[in-house]
């Protein structure tokens, strides 16, 4: 039986974090910044759903995993939700102010809505971290995008605490029920966001409510954070099946194919979340048993450690970049991706300035508790960013 003390860091679980940033990064760098001709930039949004949905959902998964390995029993739940409110709002407020500075000195659309402008109720609730409670695409693409998911992460948080005892009650076989379980849940919510319609996007072969509850939801997007709580389980009591890399591989591409053929809801979250949890386990079984890949790797780490400020500020980045050089233009195959190229390299170097310079000093000074306050529990975890402790 493995414990969280069997392993003081989980190096490639961080690293991942890397990758499932930089998929995101990348993704909406070719659906949302509209640098090609109508017919290539076509091709590109349809590649680049999967890419940032698959993303997302790893996200979710990992979350759930590594809180749920690096728990002990008997720490106190305010000291838990004060280090999560700090490791993760300073950076979401930042991005915040950003996007909404974007939106207030310029006319432009938001990418990402439709053509339209986020309203400011929109803004005011992801502010406070609960646009995706209203089945509104202005609201829920808010003026930051991608801050959708902390507001998701925000309800998984205020859950943990009750949901951990639970988990850990369960015997061997209860585990391995509840792992099905949740992997059917998963695949089951698609198909009733199918039966729920409502206004046809454009852009998108579904309806609002369609899109809304399958893919920004919190308590549907919550069966993926506590499948990766469940799988952290099995792996600590010795449940967990050995699989090996090509196996692991095999599922997650299987579930990027047969995105074409399955129904949309499936492609926004639902076919990756059991694939993540087989990766996920091994990696960190890995770590335990002191295998080094190339997730482990101290650069690939250290580009883990910034990738919730990747995450976050990215988006307006993005936006800010494509204003400056005109919305209207369009660029050569060759030149636009020497330009997409130099965008991610710049989103990736200001996220590592923020990282050293804005979030650690933060979570440094207020993060932890007095001494005298034993109620935390060593990890840190983030919407995207996961470190277990040093």
């Amino acid at each position: 039986m493995l414990s969280p003390t069997d392993s003081t860091r989980l190096p490639s679980l961080t690293g991942l974090r890397f990758l499932l940033a930089a998929a995101v990064l990348i993704a909406h760098v070719m659906a949302g910044s509209a640098l090609f001709s109508e017919k290539v930039q076509a091709e590109l949004s349809s590649a680049a759903t999967p890419l940032a949905t698959s993303a997302v959902s790893g996200f979710f998964v990992l979350s759930g995993f590594v809180l749920a390995w690096s728990y002990r029993p008997g720490n106190r739940v305010r000291a838990f939700w004060r280090r999560r409110f700090w490791r993760v709002y300073p950076c979401h407020a930042l991005g915040w102010f950003l996007g909404a500075l974007f939106f207030v000195v310029t006319t432009a659309p938001s990418p990402m809505a439709a053509g339209g402008r986020p309203a400011m109720r929109g803004g005011v609730a992801e502010l406070f971290l609960v646009k995706v409670w209203v089945p509104a695409q202005e609201v829920f693409n808010g003026f930051n995008d991608p801050s959708w998911s902390v507001c998701c992460e925000a309800f998984f948080y205020l859950l943990f605490p009750l949901l951990i005892p639970a988990v850990r009650r369960l015997t061997r076989t209860g585990l391995r029920c509840a792992w099905l379980a949740l992997g059917c849940a998963i695949l089951v919510f698609p198909a009733v966001a199918l039966e729920l319609g409502g206004r046809v996007l454009p852009g998108w072969p579904l309806g609002l409510n369609t899109l809304w509850f399958s893919y920004v939801f919190p308590p549907v997007r919550l069966a993926e954070f506590v499948l990766g709580m469940v799988t952290a389980r099995l792996v600590q009591v010795g449940s967990w099946p050995r699989l090996n890399v090509p196996t692991r591989i095999g599922a997650l591409v299987t579930a990027v194919v047969a995105t074409p053929f399955v129904p949309l809801p499936y492609s926004l979250g639902a076919g990756y979340g059991v694939p993540f949890s087989l990766t996920i386990a091994g990696l960190a079984m890995g770590d335990v048993q002191g295998r080094i890949g190339l997730l482990a790797r101290p650069a690939v780490v250290a580009l883990g450690e910034a990738s919730y400020a990747l995450y976050i500020v990215h988006f307006p980045l993005l936006m800010s970049a494509r204003q400056a050089v005109g919305v209207q233009h369009r660029f050569a195959v060759l030149n636009g991706v020497l330009f997409a190229v130099g965008l991610m390299v710049a989103a990736q170097a200001v996220a590592v300035l923020i990282h050293r310079w804005y979030e650690r000093p933060i979570q440094a000074r207020f993060a932890h508790p007095a001494p005298t306050d034993p109620g935390l529990w060593g990890v840190t975890v983030g919407p995207v960013t996961v470190q277990a402790p040093t």
